[in-house]
């Protein structure tokens, strides 16, 4: 099947229209509805709604994104035949190639849980959280573009992916990386030829009753590696919820924020990653007793070097989470 990019560059190819027309394609899988490619070769959707004629809805312009409701459009098709009809229209507004792709991947994700003539209603919802997404590219990024990947490789590498996406950055007030509601798991990444990781002293101290792992990993920037897109691929072919494929890209934007475009170019040695992937009871690490630390002292930090300090090989508890990390 052909990615939704390759069929927008084979757009891009086609001659230009006149006038008030737009190029389409066919999107696969998909009946009604249209990828298309605006005047100044920015990336578009047609949605066909089964109600267009009889409910009105506010259009939206973002800074990176335009939402067009019940819009007479006329469509020129691989066929070159100018059809006329009414359509919602999603549009991009940058020349960026990595957003427009991903832009068109997102879209097609959302295009694909609708019906062929949604109600317009249900458009709506789609496109609220389209835009929710994109709002978060205006944000102050709130963890680095390493700290990302190296979550990201633990997911990829785990037994279940599934799980692990679901109990990701559970609340944005979550001290763990990962949290399905009993267990926790941190990851921690360096670039540097030991496991030194900085730690709070809470991220050492999880409630009596929780088992806490921590995840260390070596991610090292080169010019050649998987950047965090290479990273999400891998993980949407082992996913069997295709849903939570749109929950990644929620918390990759929410994490990112303004450095979201800057990802595209950041690339890690993956497979050196990958066989220094290291995992420690949290009980096992040391730490700063919080008894010793007066009540008056707060936002406690320390780093520790845990290169001699013995790994956990298999999930020696009930936990769920925990369990989820490593394959048979």
């Amino acid at each position: 099947m052909d990615s939704i990019f390759k069929i927008f560059l084979e757009l891009k190819k086609q001659s230009s229209v006149n006038g008030d027309s737009f190029k389409v394609g066919s999107l696969p899988l998909i009946k009604n509805h249209k990828i298309g490619i605006s005047q100044n070769e920015q990336p578009m959707f047609f949605i066909k709604c089964a109600d267009s004629a009889n409910v009105k809805s506010i259009d939206s312009n973002l800074e990176f994104i335009s939402v067009q409701f019940n819009r007479k459009c006329l469509l020129k098709t691989a066929k070159n035949k100018i059809e006329e009809d009414v359509y919602s229209i999603i549009s991009l507004k940058t020349d960026s190639i990595e957003l427009q792709e991903y832009f068109l991947e997102i879209v097609y994700l959302i295009i694909k849980k609708l019906s062929d003539k949604p109600l317009l209603k249900d458009l709506k919802i789609e496109v609220d959280t389209l835009i929710n997404l994109f709002s978060k590219f205006s944000n102050p990024p709130v963890k680095t573009i390493q700290g990302l990947w190296a979550e990201l490789l633990v997911i990829e590498q785990s037994r279940n992916p599934d799980y692990l996406i679901q109990a990701w950055h559970s609340s944005k007030s979550d001290k763990f990386d990962f949290n399905d509601g009993s267990d926790k798991l941190e990851i921690k990444s360096t670039s540097k030829s030991r496991r030194i990781h900085n730690f709070s002293i809470e991220q050492l101290n999880p409630n009596e009753n929780s088992n806490l792992i921590i995840a260390s990993i070596f991610a090292v920037e080169t010019g050649v590696g998987k950047n965090i897109f290479g990273l999400i691929e891998l993980i949407e072919t082992r996913i069997k919820d295709k849903e939570l494929c749109f929950r990644i890209n929620e918390i990759i934007a929410q994490t990112l924020g303004k450095d979201f475009e800057k990802s595209f170019d950041v690339f890690y040695d993956y497979q050196l990653a990958v066989d220094s992937i290291k995992y420690y009871y949290s009980e096992i690490v040391p730490t700063i007793n919080s008894v010793s630390i007066p009540t008056q002292i707060t936002n406690v930090r320390f780093d520790c070097d845990l290169t001699d300090i013995l790994d956990v090989k298999s999930c020696k508890n009930k936990s769920l989470l925990h369990s989820s990390l490593f394959k048979m």
